[in-house]
């Protein structure tokens, strides 16, 4: 056999085996199997916006906090949506409670808030993770850490009298008194009688009544009580400041934590510092405390990643092994290349 007939065959079976690829691939398809698919509408699109905490009822031993999350809808009606919320203690890494919601279809694109409530113990802190399914698979997720939940006052406790604040917000020339003042009312050659004064202000919007105040006089350094006294108070308006005041007598020359307690039906529903400096040292509290209260962090989260992996692996194909179109092995540029390649051979040969 010639060299022409050689080179003929070897294009033969070039354009055959590429024909022969692209069919199997896909390629060359029946124009029906187009419309069926074109037929299939694609699902609609759900996405985690945001998530808000905040505390709803307290008991004594458990909080239990309200958790909103908001999922955003946009294309086709989405179906079969679920969302669950897991609490786990950051200081054990136990998981303390789990709640599980489901969504009705959402087909409306505008926002939905799903709102659930999750208990956890009066105690410790813990990361609240927030996770959104699919038919059963997880595509979103999202986390926020919640501090200060033994802050959190039971209801049995809750109160709208507090040790007043001067100054406001806004501090000004009153923002370092002390809710707490004394004055000396006598004196003896060891002993000092003083008249303590505490200013409690409602609020709330309701009268505030039943409440006792318990003032101590302790003695710093060796924190020994030195005396304390407990006074009834009367029913306090809205918006109005009682001023209870009792007397306390204490050794002379040493200095004092005038601690004062508020009770109520056997519970401590609210408490305070100031000194009484009857010695040569310079007793202070130390205002920078906080006062503690339930703190949510800051939003974190997204997509999940195993969401984002199985849309990377659609994508990532076979490599170098693969065309343009997604054709493996040979493709249609190939063949005609080899054909042109065989006829101008066999021309010049000729």
């Amino acid at each position: 056999m010639n060299r022409e007939s050689l080179l003929a065959v070897a294009t033969l079976v070039v354009v055959i085996g590429a024909v022969t690829t692209l069919a199997l691939a896909g390629a060359v398809s029946d124009p029906a199997d187009s419309e069926t698919a074109a037929d299939v509408e694609p699902a609609g699109h759900v996405s985690l916006t945001e998530i808000t905490i905040s505390a709803d009822e307290v008991t004594g031993g458990t909080a239990t906090l309200a958790v909103d999350t908001h999922l955003e809808h946009r294309g086709n009606p989405a179906e079969n949506v679920t969302v669950v919320h897991r609490a786990t203690d950051t200081e054990t890494g136990l998981v303390e409670n789990t709640t599980k919601r489901a969504v009705r279809t959402m087909d409306d694109d505008a926002e939905v808030v799903v709102s659930d409530r999750l208990s956890i113990p009066r105690e410790s802190s813990y990361e609240i993770e927030t996770f959104v399914y699919r038919d059963g698979t997880r595509t979103e997720s999202a986390s926020r850490s919640v501090d200060g939940v033994d802050a959190l006052t039971p209801a049995y406790a809750d109160t709208d009298v507090e040790f007043h604040r001067f100054g406001g917000g806004a501090g000004g020339s009153l923002a370092d008194v002390p809710a707490i003042g004394y004055s000396i009312a006598s004196t003896t050659d060891d002993t000092a009688t003083l008249e303590v004064d505490s200013y409690l202000t409602n609020t709330g919007d309701d009268t505030e009544s039943d409440l006792e105040l318990e003032v101590t006089a302790r003695q710093s350094g060796s924190n020994v009580v030195a005396d304390d006294a407990t006074v009834d108070l009367s029913a306090i308006e809205p918006g109005k400041t009682a001023l209870p005041t009792v007397e306390l007598e204490v050794p002379q020359e040493y200095d004092y934590y005038l601690d004062a307690v508020l009770w109520r039906d056997g519970t401590i529903v609210g408490t305070n510092r100031a000194v009484a400096n009857l010695g040569p040292g310079s007793l202070s509290v130390d205002e920078t405390a906080s006062d503690g209260g339930l703190e949510v962090s800051d939003f974190e989260g997204g997509s999940d990643r195993r969401a984002d992996d199985g849309a990377a692996g659609d994508d990532s194909g076979d490599g170098g092994a693969s065309s343009a179109d997604g054709t493996p092995g040979f493709g249609i540029a190939v063949a005609v290349a080899a054909l042109l390649a065989t006829l101008a051979l066999t021309r010049r040969s000729q």
